[in-house]
């Protein structure tokens, strides 16, 4: 009976195999899948040219040099199975967990198990004597590991962290200073990619000796810390209660648990506060720690809340400059259908008590289905209309929104935001209230301009498929004499 370097089932053995490899890359779209198995299709295709060649010129060569052409046919028949092997296991593992493996279990596996087949191989086929083998293993391992101190600690290390994981491939960590996603765990050292997408490399000895921050374990939301300085003229709960509502649609900020404000500490520059907030994932951070920081701005310069010059850094003196001159918003508030039926000294006092107000890019000015009592006028940048989540008009310089809730106390008919950093003119009730008890002549008046804009606002609210109830002139100069209590 011929052995198995002698016969052809190692030939046909390994010609299948190959054939199961090309297939399975072929099909499978694995990145790491496929670049495991291309690995062992290179072994594959190295043994079937050798054993080929020793099947074809083997009778020709002189019985050493054949001998040593078995043992390296059979030695790429062994790694590629073994590879073979080692890369469908590490593929279940991975369809199982859903993480990623780590390449140093791939490497340890490896390398293991051809350590093992090159030993077997070289017995069985050369003879060799491993008794001996081992023992100068032995003498050239300690000359080597005193060598090899610092790389043998790494290779240590990084078994040791594989086995109480800290951290996985794709988790977002802090080691030392150094923050970002992991993205390799090897033999010697663990690489992280950092926001500015460099990639940072730490020995392994360090990483399991330093405390490991992981903020992606569990799938559970990720708290971030930030902190700012308001006057101490402002009561706290004030403040806090601008901040929230400043936060409230930030894109990528979780809802639930909801972001919280509260007075920190008292200091030298002003009241320190700490804003805690939630992200599904660590690497949205940065980006929403920035937009938040963005909308506390802009919400304090809208309730006039000042943020603290650092000590010692002179504040600038004198009043802000106005955002309009005043013959721009004078031209702007002729245009405005609503206050055509009032005389010019009448628009000259509106104009002064006009307030500005700036909202950043994104920010939600006005809520559907909500209750009002301001009417703005755009005095810069573009605003989006929205009913029923769809757009379906646009503002910019010279429109106005909000005097339909304003006047008649009707919840707010869409919702409006900023698509860019937008400069508000706002006007609120007793502003109308006064003009009202000055003017009661104005009601009607109103009334009837409010009835045109109502069916203006009902054109351009079904193209969305919403539509406001329809109200007649009366109804509506009821509604206004209601809400102002004019006879």
């Amino acid at each position: 009976m011929l052995t198995f370097p002698e016969s052809h089932l190692a030939l046909t053995v390994g010609s299948v195999l190959t054939l199961v490899v090309v297939g399975a890359r072929a099909v499978s779209s694995d990145s790491q899948f496929r670049k495991d198995l291309g690995g062992a299709l290179g072994f594959l295709v190295a043994f079937l040219v050798l054993r080929a060649m020793d099947g074809e010129l083997g009778a020709l060569l002189h019985p050493q040099a054949r001998q040593v052409l078995r043992v390296a046919w059979m030695l790429t028949f062994s790694f590629g199975a073994i590879r073979t092997t080692v890369s469908f296991g590490l593929l279940l593992l991975r369809l199982r967990s859903r993480n990623p493996i780590p390449k140093i279990l791939r490497d340890v596996l490896d390398v293991s198990l051809y350590i093992v087949a090159v030993l077997v191989i070289l017995k069985t086929q050369l003879d060799v004597d491993l008794t001996s083998l081992l023992a100068t293993s032995a003498i050239v391992s300690v000359v080597l590991g005193l060598a090899m101190q610092d790389t043998l600690g790494n290779l240590f290390a990084g078994l040791s962290l594989q086995l109480e994981r800290p951290y996985q491939v794709g988790d977002y960590v802090t080691i030392r200073d150094v923050t970002g996603r992991v993205v390799q765990i090897a033999w010697r050292a663990t690489r992280i990619e950092t926001g500015r997408k460099e990639i940072i490399t730490l020995p392994n000895n360090v990483c399991s000796k330093e405390a490991v921050k992981n903020y992606s374990r569990g799938g559970l939301p990720v708290g971030v810390d930030v902190y700012f300085h308001a006057s101490y003229d402002r009561a706290p709960n004030e403040v806090k209660a601008v901040v929230l509502e400043a936060l409230q649609h930030v894109p990528l900020m979780l809802r639930e648990p909801s972001p919280i404000c509260r007075a920190w500490s008292y200091d030298e520059t002003g009241i320190r506060y700490q804003v805690r907030y939630f992200v599904e994932d660590f690497g949205h951070a940065d980006w929403v720690m920035e937009e938040v920081y963005t909308r506390i701005w802009y919400g304090f310069r809208r309730e006039g809340i000042e943020l603290p010059y650092p000590k010692g850094r002179a504040q600038p003196g004198g009043p802000p400059a106005p955002d309009f001159p005043e013959e721009v918003v004078a031209e702007m508030l002729r245009r405005v259908d609503l206050f055509k039926v009032f005389k010019e000294e009448e628009r000259a006092r509106l104009r002064k008590e006009m307030v500005p107000k700036r909202f950043a890019r994104g920010e939600h000015i006005i809520e559907q289905g909500q209750h009002g009592n301001t009417f703005y006028l755009v005095g810069r940048g573009e605003l989006s209309v929205c009913a029923g989540g769809v757009e379906v008009s646009r503002l910019s310089r010279g429109n106005y929104f909000g005097e339909m809730s304003l006047l008649t106390g009707e919840p707010r008919a869409a919702t409006v935001v900023a698509l860019t950093d937008v400069v508000l003119l706002e006007l609120d009730r007793p502003v109308f209230a006064r003009l009202f008890d000055e003017h009661p002549e104005l009601a009607p008046k109103l009334s009837g301009m409010l009835a045109h804009r109502r069916t203006q606002l009902n054109a351009v609210l079904a193209a969305s498929g919403e539509s406001l109830p329809i109200s007649e002139e009366h109804h509506i100069l009821d509604r206004l004499k209601n809400i102002f209590r004019l006879s």
